[in-house]
């Protein structure tokens, strides 16, 4: 091992870290293959190693074990070629490391740089090789001459050094370093500078805004009359951003409508924009507050004028606070909880709708059977708990607070049209009871206050509302709110 030495022109990579599992072969297994050495031109006994430089750095590694050393691996067979031509002995190392190895687009564009070189000096000493030049480079390194073409742009013109140290490193992908390298060295280092992390879009993007006379050296000046210098921020906000908010520093940020936009605005705008944006946030903000302070009093005070009619119902039927009222989807509907709303207590700081409103009272029967009233006073058609004795309708006498209905007989069947009417509804295992509702001819439903609130009770009569009739007022339209 001591005889064979590292061929200087070898520019391939070995990794120390990865050889963990080739060691492990080869002191299992044995070296199955054997390296490929030439006699050094200018040092007697010792050898140039072409091929195997992997499997020679695993041999030094077990030969060298501090806590389990293998002296016997440092006798090594090997394959020794003879060449009477040094570029042809660097072409078999080529050959021999490149169809072993996954290479990185540099290590590539190396290969292909000395292959070119390689070709052209065994052509001066008399070799011969079919066809263009570039394309038995390519073929040599097995990559397309498209590829290749792009390789040598990269290799040739990218030259900003932080761009060129992230290429060596396989950290900046082919397509970004070939847009960079279209681009002048001075515009390189300025965008080094300003987003190295850039994509291969944005740099496509930046280099065809360049190429249409884009510069983001803006010509604008500050309200208060110095020019603008934010051009670096220009070029980093267009570097970041797709191509339809690139703005190439031709408008003032205190004029774009990115920086005004409500929803993501530009995160590069400058700082009198962002005072001038916060400035009628702040103004929009209070104005919300302002109006959300306004339907909050007016919900509460609402909720307060509903929640005191439930409680003069409950008392009048002597509830205890634990009871449970049925009233839609509200929350807290004991009557403890609705006694504090009727005091006035409100813990909840913003409110967007008032709390049991007839509209939010899904089953008027089942709620006024607990708090032993009629539905007309829940609804708010009536201030009376209980309905008035009204006239003899039927063998019945049903009653009904809300009207005064002139005939004593309730219509069969349905209206013949929609319209407001007076209706007298059976639940099962609850007496009949009489509210106000509307009639849907279109759905053959009635109805309570909006269209949301359909009566499933079975409807045992009707009568036209009389003032309502009177005036011939109908029902409203499926998509309109009754009133």
């Amino acid at each position: 091992m001591e005889d064979i030495l590292d061929n200087k022109a070898n520019f391939y990579k070995v990794d120390k870290s990865a050889l963990g599992d080739l060691a492990n072969s080869i002191a299992m297994s044995g070296l199955q293959q054997y390296p490929v050495v030439m006699p050094h031109p200018q040092k007697s006994g010792k050898y140039l190693l072409l091929s195997g430089h992997r499997r020679c750095a695993a041999l030094r590694l077990l030969a060298e074990d501090g806590e389990h050393p293998r002296p016997d691996l440092r006798l090594v067979p090997c394959t020794v070629r003879q060449y009477e031509s040094e570029a042809m002995a660097e072409l078999q190392l080529i050959f021999a490391n490149s169809t072993t190895r996954t290479l990185s687009n540099a290590e590539l564009s190396k290969q292909a740089e000395r292959l070119e070189e390689l070709l052209y000096q065994l052509k001066e000493e008399g070799y011969s090789f079919p066809g263009r030049m570039r394309d038995q480079v390519a073929a040599a390194c097995r990559v397309s001459a498209p590829k290749l073409a792009r390789l040598k742009v990269i290799r040739e013109k990218l030259k900003a050094p932080e761009f060129l140290y992230l290429f060596e490193k396989d950290r900046l992908r082919e397509q970004t370093a070939y847009a960079l390298a279209r681009l002048p060295e001075d515009f390189q280092r300025r965008l080094a500078v300003i987003n190295p992390d850039l994509s291969g879009n944005a740099a496509e993007l930046i280099l065809k805004k360049y190429e249409e006379g884009w510069r983001w050296e803006p010509e604008l000046t500050c309200p208060g009359g110095k020019p603008c210098k934010r051009g670096n921020s220009f070029l980093r906000h267009d570097s970041e951003c797709s191509s339809f908010d690139m703005c190439g520093g031709k408008s003032c940020c205190l004029d774009c409508e990115q920086a005004k936009r409500s929803y993501a605005p530009c995160s590069r705008m400058c700082i009198k924009a962002q005072a001038l944006r916060k400035e009628i946030r702040d103004d929009e903000k209070a104005k919300e507050d302002k109006l959300a302070l306004k339907c909050t009093r007016q919900c509460q005070k609402e909720t307060q004028i509903n929640a005191t009619r439930i409680i003069r119902a409950a008392e009048a039927a002597g509830l205890s606070d634990d009871t449970p009222i049925p009233w839609g989807y509200d929350p807290d509907r004991t009557v403890e909880a609705i006694r504090k709303y009727a005091a006035g207590e409100f813990p909840e700081e913003r409110w967007y709708q008032p709390r049991y409103s007839p509209d939010r009272l899904h089953h008027p029967a089942e709620t006024a059977e607990v708090l032993r009233c009629s539905t007309d006073y829940l609804l708010g058609l009536t201030d009376d708990l209980t309905p008035a004795a009204g006239m003899d309708f039927a063998e019945n006498k049903p009653e009904c607070s809300a009207v005064e209905l002139p005939n004593p007989v309730w219509l069969p069947g349905c209206p013949d049209r929609s319209r407001k009417v007076v209706a007298r509804f059976v639940s099962e295992g609850l007496e009949p009871w009489i509210t106000v509702c509307y009639f849907y001819a279109a759905a053959s439903e009635y109805r309570l206050s909006n269209k949301d609130m359909r009566i499933d009770e079975e409807c045992t009569g009707w009568w036209p509302v009389p003032e309502d009739e009177a005036r011939g007022a109908d029902a409203p339209d499926e998509g309109e709110a009754c009133d």
